[in-house]
């Protein structure tokens, strides 16, 4: 009984001590990266999208494996286009590595950006590339989440012309579906694909 006893003290105080070695292990030093990562991701309030297949795209969407989201529009004269170009090669570089990566495209011009266009414009791109669109006050409560700006900036020509002012981050999402942090521009592919495997790696 005493033996017993004994084993049991023995065995708490080895399990008390692995609980506490495993709450002070230090929190990953993401200082020396270009990215910014939060400490604590943040989770999103609930939301309704829809991708270019047709189906919906909610929270659950992102969960289950690592996001890399890019907020634009197709009529994008310059910067999304450009940014999907360097996805693509993030993409490129991820092939095989042991986390999984989506990488999606969410419009802030839902008005000319139905999931039609969207699908033309995202698979030029990549063909494993979602675009993401919705109703305006959905799309406006999501980036308003992920502090994303975008405002309409009138044509020269017509009311239909207009461009869209918008945030040009990329924006990180882990395998819970939390947002975990961003890339800012400028942006270039083998930092980011190199420090998402520093993120990934350290956050597994």
């Amino acid at each position: 009984m005493i033996l017993a006893t004994v084993l049991i003290v023995v065995l708490a105080l080895g399990g008390g001590m692995m609980a506490a070695r495993l709450l002070l292990k230090p929190a990953p030093d993401f200082s020396e990266l270009s990215a910014t990562v939060f400490q604590q991701p943040r989770a999103l309030q609930s939301f309704e999208l829809l991708d270019h297949h047709g189906a919906a795209f909610t929270n659950a969407s992102l969960a289950g494996h690592w996001s890399f989201l890019f907020f634009g529009y197709t009529h994008c004269p310059d910067v999304c286009p450009t940014t999907l170009s360097v996805l693509n090669s993030v993409a490129a570089r991820l092939t095989g590595t042991d986390d999984p990566v989506r990488f999606v495209f969410v419009t802030v011009d839902p008005e000319r950006d139905t999931p039609e266009v969207l699908a033309r414009y995202v698979t030029y791109f990549n063909g494993e590339f979602i675009g993401v669109t919705g109703e305006r006050a959905a799309i406006d409560e999501l980036t308003r989440q992920v502090g994303v700006m975008h405002m309409r900036v009138a044509g020269e020509s017509d009311a239909a012309s207009y461009l869209v002012d918008h945030t040009a981050s990329v924006l990180l999402f882990n395998p819970d579906g939390r947002f975990q942090g961003l890339f800012s521009p400028p942006l270039d592919a083998d930092t980011m694909a190199a420090e998402f495997l520093t993120i990934a790696g350290a956050l597994r």
